[in-house]
């Protein structure tokens, strides 16, 4: 037999059936006419009277079948939104048309047909933004991750199979809070990524602050597994609502693709160490079960050194993805950059626009319960000194201001926790104690999980504070906690402790 391909599809008098693009044999219930002939004369001799019936079912089928192939290639060969790009919808050579006919062909064999096993979870990972993400243009985006060659393609999905079943059996994470055992909100404060705006094209604009990136506070609050789960969550559940949005203000906007920005600004070489360098890799390999959704990534303000971790990183990097990032040193030549991808007032003010700032966007979106949210929060990660070292964090408040802080860690053995309120002359260090000796320990000992408590919750009094932290005189090594303090102007804002 002969693979099935765009042209065959295009004429309605077609004499054989779809064929398997894999085995060049028919497609699982769909018999060649001789093979109809031959079955439908054993079973006439059994029931001579059903003949015309399962002629006619057969038929039906192939008729079925054959229309629907017909529609798909006439979205590919004429979108209701056409891209000027090669390799998508409307713009595919004759070769590209077969390959994604013969791609569709062998996924529905798959997931039709018992002897393939997983069969359906192909169709799963193809179709996964289906709700925003018209059939031909997922297609193409698979084949096109592989230069369309479907052989290839059906690698790179075999290459993540396993992965995507794992967090399939979890329904990919949709309580994210519950998975790491802390607020979304917190954890992003360490690892500070956010999506916000789109780009004078209509792609959604994703910012990640690379410089302000803390592999020890990710660690304080969770675990490294935990953030393979938050990009899971991320691509699966909030990315289609991104790209529904960026519908929404433009009909047109057919491509489910992203543009990210990364901010190296402060980075530093101890922070492109082996743990920062396998979170990369768990990021990389939950995005390749989503390939090209990246439509290009400009890296900003990279420090010198970043050359050589590059080199390293662009290793376990898709070819395909690489290629379509931009790594820039010069600050005035970022900027220019990113002047020609987002309006200046859309870009967060920490990437040199006028918009909101990354803090700004997850203090705003911090809130639970009904509740406002914070005018400013003071985050800083502390690290406790062995052996009942002591470490300070100094933070002012306001008079039509209220504080309410938490401290989160994984140690077991916990901390001794004070606030003064600083009095007089400030050269006297004379101090006023507001809260002594809070003992913060976790109450089970298990130092596997994350642990917070409230030092206190409605702090009032304009004026210079201090914090300290106390570890334990037993402590062997440096201990961390995060410690987050949410600032309200106007009195209480929340409805309950969380």
């Amino acid at each position: 037999g002969t693979k099935l391909s765009a042209d065959a599809l295009s004429k309605h008098d077609r004499e054989d059936p779809p064929q398997n693009p894999n085995s060049g044999t028919a497609v699982r219930g769909m018999p060649t006419r001789a093979q109809s002939y031959r079955q439908g004369r054993r079973h006439s001799l059994d029931a001579p009277g059903s003949l015309l019936k399962k002629r006619q079912s057969i038929r039906q089928k192939s008729v079925r079948m054959i229309r629907n192939s017909i529609n798909i290639v006439a979205h590919l060969r004429k979108p209701r939104v056409k891209i000027e790009e090669n390799g998508y919808p409307g713009n595919l050579t004759q070769k590209q048309l077969d390959a994604c006919v013969e791609f569709r062909a062998a996924l529905r064999e798959r997931a039709s047909n018992p002897s393939y096993k997983d069969g359906d979870v192909y169709s799963d990972m193809v179709f996964a933004f289906s709700e925003v993400e018209e059939e031909a243009y997922s297609i193409c985006r698979f084949l096109r991750a592989r230069d369309f060659d479907v052989k290839k393609t059906f690698e790179m999905l075999d290459g993540t199979l396993e992965i995507w079943k794992e967090a399939s059996k979890h329904n990919f994470y949709p309580d994210l809070e519950n998975e790491m055992g802390c607020p979304t909100s917190v954890f992003l404060t360490q690892y500070p990524n956010v999506y916000q705006g789109n780009s004078t094209l209509g792609f959604p604009m994703n910012y990640f602050h690379a410089g302000k990136f803390s592999a020890d506070g990710v660690n304080t609050l969770t675990t490294m597994d935990a953030l393979e789960k938050y990009i899971w969550k991320t691509l699966k559940y909030d990315l289609p609502e991104i790209f529904k949005n960026a519908t929404e203000m433009n009909p047109d906007f057919v491509r489910c693709e992203i543009i990210t920005v990364a901010n190296l600004e402060g980075l530093t070489r101890a922070q492109l160490g082996s743990e920062s360098i396998d979170i990369l890799k768990k990021a990389s390999s939950v995005g390749d079960c989503f390939p090209e959704i990246l439509h290009k990534a400009v890296v900003i303000n990279a420090p010198s050194f970043f050359a050589v971790s590059w080199r390293l990183i662009r290793n376990f990097l898709d070819p395909g993805t690489a290629k379509k990032i931009e790594i820039i040193s010069n600050k005035k030549k970022g900027q220019k950059r990113l002047a020609e991808i987002i309006d200046e007032n859309l870009l967060p003010s920490d990437f040199d626009g006028k918009g909101p700032s990354i803090e700004d966007n997850l203090r705003q979106n911090s809130a639970k319960n009904g509740d406002k949210p914070p005018s400013r929060r003071i985050v800083e990660l502390m690290r406790l000194k062995k052996g009942g070292g002591v470490t300070s964090l100094e933070f002012n408040v306001k008079s039509h201001e209220n504080v309410r802080i938490r401290v989160y860690t994984k140690t077991a053995l916990g901390a001794h926790f004070s606030i003064y309120k600083c009095t007089g002359d400030p050269k006297s260090h004379a101090k006023t104690p507001v809260l002594e000796n809070m003992n913060v320990k976790r109450p089970d000992g298990d130092a596997s999980t994350q642990f917070s408590a409230c030092l206190i919750d409605d702090l009032k009094g304009a004026g210079e504070y201090v914090l300290e932290g106390m570890s334990e005189k037993k402590t062997k090594a440096e201990e961390s906690f995060l410690v987050v303090g949410e600032v309200y102007s106007g009195g209480v804002a929340w409805k309950e402790d969380v």
